[in-house]
């Protein structure tokens, strides 16, 4: 993980690698802090986080100045999260908590206006948003943020598959295809091998036409599982 030293995001540094994070400290072309990930395949993927209080949040939307700080993420990031800290009042006017305070931020901003602005960044900057009450929980969320990112392959992380299967290149809440629940259920393959199956075969016919050494082309799938998936297939033709 990389850290831009210049203000804003500088305290981040020290209780960040109190909790064992490696933070780089430097000058970052955009954001306040860079995570290299894995993604699919192993591919490389850039991860920046904008970080900002409630009140320089606010600053950000009145000055317009967010918008530009969001280009230059798109420039250098692939994934961009916005990442707000600060605990906040729900009543007319804004008022943030600090140091056992309630401080009302000047100018008279309505929790309207600023959830709305926050609304807009994700649905048409389309930047990711977590919110945190306070630099602990912050600097938690990047610590987390850092280990889903490189503890694990892309293709390892199965937490979602509790909440549903994912489909193949669709939207996440349509059913799977007839080849992918086709493939979940032939021995020793799951949800995880179900995919790669039917992106690699396309269709339940290949499938079942398929040789060994065919079904061997599929990451994860050897000799052994290779014929026990043809013999499958077989004593249902």
């Amino acid at each position: 993980m990389k850290v831009d030293t210049r203000a804003g995001s500088k305290e981040l540094i020290v209780p960040l690698r109190r909790l064992g994070v490696s933070a780089d400290a430097g000058i970052l072309p955009a954001g306040d802090v860079e995570i290299l990930g894995s993604g699919p395949a192993g591919r490389p993927v850039t991860v920046g986080v904008e970080y900002k209080t409630i009140e320089d949040a606010v600053a950000c939307m009145r000055s317009g100045r967010f918008a530009e700080q969001l280009r230059e993420m798109r420039e250098y990031y692939e994934v961009k999260w916005l990442l707000v800290e600060g605990r906040m009042s729900c009543g007319r006017y804004i008022a943030v908590h600090r140091h056992g305070r309630w401080f009302e931020i000047p100018g008279k901003v309505t929790y309207q206006e600023f959830a709305s602005w926050l609304d807009s960044m994700v649905q048409k900057g389309g930047v990711l948003l977590y919110r945190t009450e306070d630099i602990d929980e912050s600097v938690a969320w990047l610590r987390s943020l850092e280990l889903w990112w490189t503890a694990k392959e892309w293709e390892d992380h199965r937490a979602h598959m509790e909440m549903y299967t994912p489909p193949l290149e669709t939207n996440p809440f349509d059913p799977p295809t007839l080849a992918c629940r086709v493939a979940a259920v032939l021995p020793h393959i799951g949800s995880i091998k179900a995919e790669r199956v039917a992106r690699h075969f396309g269709s339940v016919r290949k499938m079942i036409d398929a040789t060994p050494e065919e079904w061997q082309a599929v990451k994860g799938i050897g000799k052994g599982i290779s014929k026990k998936l043809v013999e499958a297939l077989e004593a249902d033709k």
